[in-house]
């Protein structure tokens, strides 16, 4: 039997959840607005990218969860909902799988969401639910240590460069909220390659420009120092996504096949090597996790962790703009 599935906000991101849980065998049953007046909207974007869409448009979680009672949710709401969205589903024995930050209130309210945060990965513990957050680049960490093995590159680097681009719209375009919407990416790359290490928060410089944001840090990774660059930009040319171990790059690309299905190529030295849609694999990975084969992309404790980093450089860079 299928799961049941139903996504919170269909407009952004979350309609292409939709796609994927429909492509991975999962039954859509029902989506989340914010407004009657969207609801309509909301279904033609989701029945854009899921045609056979039957279920039905709520304008109320709780009233979602208790009518259609799903096996699991996305959570694709505004960051400030992301925390409430989800305890309310894990409350009700549901999996979620929430966009990224998985908390934000605001750069003065820090604290309170590392705490909401840690809330919602508690409770997906103590309920036994699979909770994850979907930065799905991730991913690519297979490819890249299968790549850099390949090219008889160090296992630990001089140093490391990640990137993350993205188109310009009206909000998220420079500072913190910059920082907040791109770097989970980056960071998460950063954790599944160095599960254990620790950041040198003494370290830390920030470059900032109009529409961009770079952090030079130090890893902390066994006995290795690894001089870390994370960096987050929007702008409306050509974006890069890309990491580089020591001097060697590999990017990863969008593209088409020519059956019209999404995916990505890793680009590197004149070589490619086509994969999976990032997305796909995280929608996959979340929906077998749940009937128990193998854990999320970005499971809950890894998704703490990125807050923990998350919040730790934001506070730095709020201290060091302060000067």
């Amino acid at each position: 039997m299928s799961l049941k599935v139903a996504v919170v906000g269909v407009r952004g991101v979350g309609k292409f959840h939709a796609q994927w849980y429909a492509k991975e065998g999962c039954e859509v049953v029902a989506f989340v607005s914010s407004r009657p007046e969207t609801l309509t909207q909301n279904e033609k974007a989701l029945k854009s990218v899921v045609p056979n869409f039957q279920g039905r448009g709520y304008i109320n979680l709780r009233d979602m969860l208790e009518t259609e009672k799903p096996d699991a949710i996305s959570v694709c709401s505004p960051h400030h909902l992301h925390a409430d969205h989800c305890l309310e589903a894990l409350s009700r024995g549901v999996h979620v799988l929430c966009e990224k930050p998985l908390v934000w209130f605001g750069p003065d309210m820090l604290d309170e969401a590392l705490e909401q945060a840690r809330k919602v990965a508690n409770l997906a513990e103590e309920r036994n639910l699979r909770f994850a957050v979907n930065t799905q680049y991730v991913a690519a960490v297979p490819h890249l240590l299968q790549i850099w093995d390949e090219q008889g590159l160090p296992k630990i680097p001089e140093q490391v460069t990640l990137t993350m681009e993205a188109k310009v719209r009206d909000r998220d375009t420079s500072g913190v909220s910059l920082w907040i919407d791109l770097a989970p990416h980056p960071l998460s790359i950063l954790l599944a390659l160095f599960p254990e290490a620790e950041l040198d928060l003494d370290s830390l410089i920030f470059e900032e420009g109009a529409d961009s944001l770079t952090a030079h840090f130090i890893v902390r990774h066994q006995t290795h120092q690894i001089p870390t660059t994370v960096q987050v930009r929007r702008h409306s040319g050509e974006l890069e996504r890309s990491v580089s171990w020591g001097e060697f790059k590999v990017k990863f690309l969008p593209c088409v096949g020519e059956d019209g299905v999404y995916r990505i190529q890793l680009d590197w030295s004149r070589e490619r090597r086509t994969t999976e849609d990032f997305m796909q694999i995280s929608i996959r990975k979340f929906v077998r996790s749940i009937s128990g084969e193998g854990t999320p992309l970005c499971d809950a404790k890894m998704a703490l962790r990125q807050m923990e980093w998350l919040i730790a450089l934001t506070r730095k860079y709020l201290t060091m703009r302060r000067w």
